[in-house]
């Protein structure tokens, strides 16, 4: 009996890599919703999460959303989609008062 491996195998950066595409910024999912940038914030939805900024390509609606649900998200705003997670402000990360 010959065996033969497994195509996957040594292949885990390259599918890391693969998954990790929908949390790129310019990522569009099937839906129109085009991710911005990573917020660095903490999802309040989802532990070991962070939020990332999505705007809508229909409306230009903005909004907060968790790596995971990326992918199937719709608009809150047109698409009777979940509502979003909080996008923050960043602020500056040293205010020396100049």
């Amino acid at each position: 009996m010959k065996l033969t491996p497994s195509p996957y195998r040594g292949r885990s950066s390259a599918s890391a890599a693969t998954q990790s595409q929908t949390t790129a910024p310019g990522f569009s999912n099937a839906n129109r919703q085009k991710v911005i940038a990573a917020t660095g914030a903490p999802s309040t939805s989802r532990a070991n999460q962070s939020i990332y900024h999505l705007r809508c390509g229909l409306c230009g609606h903005d909004y907060g959303c968790n790596g995971l649900d990326i992918k199937a998200r719709l608009c809150p705003s047109c698409q009777s989609g979940a509502p979003g997670e909080p996008l923050r402000e960043r602020g500056p990360m040293f205010d020396f008062g100049v």
